[in-house]
């Protein structure tokens, strides 16, 4: 229990911040030559040539700020306490527009709870838009709009070759109404885990410190050829504690952004325009990074907290307290996750675990399943 309290801990004090860290969108209750990149026609292609050189940051902005969109989300009306209907709050996020046909990649609690979507280009144009597909445990949802003049898709660029201290430019809508903000920084660590919820874990996060505020979510994470490496997810403040006697300490933090890695992010929102529901295993885990790994002499991996039942894993007889060290002969660790290769897989497909349980080694093949 001690190497379970500890992990856990560690995520929430040092990763979530308490009160103080939160998803970066906002919520309102109610009341020189870069590349050429130019507009498409819905449905038609356009080649975008990217410099193998790396350009200012001017230029990136120039060049992708088009693409990144302001996403309007009004909820659903609600019932107060009196049983009269009231009308439903209103997010803001962002998005970036990833092919010709209008599929625009956003986070799912940009869009969460949704009854009307807007988009908002850059020029300012106003654009219905619908929800294709969203997957919760991941924090990523594709939406569509059907308009004419669409600005270039944004390109993928590879989450694997960064390395903490390469530059990224992040561009989004800063408190849902600075849009297109550009702000700079560099790739502070790799393989981070926060904590959006009880139910959700993002594991394998990028951390950087280009400032993202709330209204950021769902906006790109730049590298300097203008490829997206990651998706602007949350932001942590710091954290406050209150001792026994109800005095607080607050502690301040400043440059803590999190994204989720393009690697993952692009394979998932590949399903998600195709509408169709990603793999999932059925446990939730916390990494063993090697520092852990040292300290308590257990072997790198996936630490297995807790099996749904009748779940993939549930069927193959996987445990808590179980380590997953192995998934398909390759190693998880924190820049290998779990989570990153189940992406790559579909419902229905078989993976083989190497599974560390109380000393012992052993593999089990497991059939993924899909997530509701």
């Amino acid at each position: 229990m001690r190497f379970l309290t500890f992990l856990l801990s560690l995520i929430v004090a040092a990763v979530v911040g308490g009160a103080a860290g939160y998803l970066a969108a906002r919520h309102e209750a109610p009341a020189a030559a870069s590349p050429a990149r130019g507009p498409t026609t819905a449905g038609t292609a356009t080649t975008v040539s990217l410099s193998l050189r790396p350009l200012s940051w001017a230029q990136v902005a120039r060049q992708d700020g088009p693409s990144v969109v302001t996403i309007v989300n009004q909820q659903a009306p609600q019932q107060d306490i009196f049983g009269q209907v009231v009308p439903g709050a209103q997010d803001e996020g962002s998005g970036f527009l990833v092919d010709a046909r209008g599929d625009i990649v956003t986070n799912n609690h940009v869009v969460a709870g949704e009854q009307k979507l807007t988009v908002v280009f850059s020029d300012g144009r106003k654009v219905p838009a619908h929800l294709i597909r969203a997957d919760q445990y991941s924090d990523l949802a594709v939406i569509r709009v059907q308009t004419d003049n669409l600005p270039a898709p944004l390109q993928w660029g590879s989450s694997a070759s960064v390395q903490p201290g390469d530059p990224v430019l992040a561009i989004g809508s800063a408190l849902g109404e600075f849009r297109n903000t550009v702000t700079s920084g560099v790739i502070s660590a790799l393989g981070r885990t926060i904590q959006e919820s009880a139910q959700v874990s993002l594991h394998g996060m990028i951390q950087t410190d280009a400032a993202i505020n709330q209204g950021n979510s769902g906006g790109p994470l730049l590298n300097d050829r203008g490829q997206v490496v990651g998706i602007n997810t949350a932001v942590n403040r710091g954290s406050t504690t209150d001792s026994l006697f109800g005095a607080s300490q607050s502690v301040v933090a400043e440059g803590l952004g999190f994204a989720i890695p393009s690697g993952t992010a692009r394979t998932v929102a590949q399903r998600l325009m195709q509408n169709k529901p990603t793999a999932e295993l059925g446990v939730q885990y916390v990494e063993v990074s090697q520092q852990l790994s040292t300290y308590y002499n257990l072997p790198i991996g996936a630490y297995i907290q807790a099996v749904a039942p009748n779940s993939s894993a549930s069927k193959a007889g996987l445990q808590p307290r179980d380590i997953i060290t192995r998934i398909d002969g390759q190693k998880v660790t924190d820049q290998s996750t779990l989570d990153q290769t189940i992406a790559g897989k579909a419902p229905g497909q078989t993976v083989q675990l190497t599974i560390w349980r109380n000393g012992s080694t052993f593999t089990r093949t497991v059939k993924l399943g899909a997530k509701s």
